[in-house]
């Protein structure tokens, strides 16, 4: 049938608009009916995932090396109520001039490459001091040999806290007389161009005379002298260093207790206070970033005063 202009005009229009609001919404299309669901897995397996840190540019972690007991007393408390560093018997001529002298142990080389070939570049009369099984004693004890420094061996020697592991190589209260001796030899003779040694950890072992006897005797043997470390304030190594005709010399202070370069350079300053009172004094450091950057930023000043001397013109 036939439709009016109007009739047909009306109901083309009411097509169009039909058509128009289905167009719509068939562009924007349906929400899907587990769009919550999907956001919410998604947002659970997000927050469970590890954050992963922005990847930082030629980080080095140096090993963390114990280097005494974790019970040790402050040193100021060790100091008051010991006596004094064991002076000369008589005026050493080496150490009669006008400043005073100050030995500058680096304790458990061979541990670390990169700082400690750092360390050893320092224009500083530094002592090293190397652990016998370190990977990489061999080639920086050399080193500190063609340098001209003194060159010790680390003797590691069993603590009073358990926690602290000196290893198996290591020289324990229980050891028999023949089991020192043997282990003495091998640490010898691990680090060929050492003048003498002295004591990793041991809080334990020091105190312990017979053990120390025996340690003693293998030092004389070789002519070698002994620092003590002082890991514990009732060692008994300067004693027995004497009684058997060792010389020897004692740790005075622990420089990088504190692993902080401003806290460092105070300890540098106790030294260089201590050697001006009685003469010289012996400070023991390690080889990690925060002692290096100490000795290389703080030491113009405070060494002006006094001279830096090996350690082996320290012992009597």
């Amino acid at each position: 049938m036939f439709r009016s202009p109007s009739s047909f005009s009306v109901g083309t229009a009411a097509l169009c608009v039909l058509l128009a609001a289905l167009f719509l919404v068939g562009c924007r299309g349906p929400e899907p009916a587990d769009t919550k669901k999907t956001t919410a897995r998604e947002t659970a397996r997000t927050a469970s995932l590890p954050l992963r840190p922005a990847p930082a540019e030629s980080v080095i972690i140096a090993p963390l090396t114990v280097f005494e007991d974790p019970d040790l007393p402050p040193v100021d408390a060790i100091i008051k109520v010991q006596e004094p560093s064991p002076k000369p018997k008589t005026p050493r001529a080496s150490l009669v001039k006008k400043r005073p002298c100050i030995a500058l142990i680096i304790d458990d080389m061979g541990d670390n490459q990169q700082v400690g070939q750092q360390l050893l570049r320092l224009e500083l009369n530094l002592t090293f001091s190397f652990l016998p099984d370190a990977p990489y004693t061999a080639e920086q004890s050399e080193t500190a040999f063609r340098l001209g420094r003194d060159v010790l061996v680390h003797l590691p020697m069993e603590p009073k806290n358990p926690a602290w592991d000196p290893g198996a190589a290591g020289l324990w209260v229980q050891d028999s007389p023949t089991d020192i001796r043997r282990k003495m030899a091998g640490m010898l003779a691990a680090v060929p161009h050492a003048i003498g040694a002295n004591n990793h950890m041991g809080s334990r072992f020091t105190e312990n005379v017979p053990g120390m006897r025996v340690v003693m005797n293998g030092l004389k043997d070789r002519s070698f002298f002994f620092i003590d470390s002082f890991t514990t304030a009732a060692s008994q190594g300067v004693a027995t260093a004497r009684q058997m005709g060792v010389p020897v010399a004692r740790r005075d202070v622990f420089l990088d207790n504190d692993r902080e370069p401003r806290k460092i350079c105070r300890q540098m300053d106790q030294l260089v206070a201590l050697a001006k009172k009685q003469g010289w004094a012996i400070g023991i450091g390690h080889p990690n970033r925060a002692t290096l950057t100490a000795l290389t930023q703080c030491n113009r000043e405070r060494f002006r005063e006094v001279e830096i001397v090996g350690v082996h013109r320290m012992v009597q």
